[in-house]
């Protein structure tokens, strides 16, 4: 299967730049990702980043996530994630603390 992520632009009326993120986010492809976010500087007060057609999601892919979300806190800015699919979200019960 070839791995493929697409990333379109946009913004919205209150300048909140909207990335639409389309494919698999994963290790063969968070790179694209990560390179339109850097392209986009560090000027940005919000970016919205739309994952309603992702469909898979691996750990690299969370990490990058993780690591746009704390560098825009770093900033002062914000990175709203919207869109994921109910079958990428956990659906298994938290892991109890052994009783020791």
């Amino acid at each position: 299967m070839e791995e493929r992520l697409g990333v379109e632009y946009g913004r919205r009326g209150d300048g909140a730049v909207v990335l639409r993120v389309t494919g698999r986010l994963e290790d063969a492809t968070a790179s694209v990702l990560e390179g339109v976010l850097r392209g986009l500087g560090d000027d940005l007060p919000h970016v919205v980043l739309d994952l309603t057609a992702v469909d898979h999601i691996d750990s690299h892919g969370l990490d990058l996530l993780l690591e746009t979300e704390a560098a825009a806190r770093r900033r002062r800015a914000t990175v709203e994630v919207i869109g994921i699919q109910e079958s990428l979200l956990a659906r298994r019960p938290p892991l109890d603390a052994p009783d020791y």
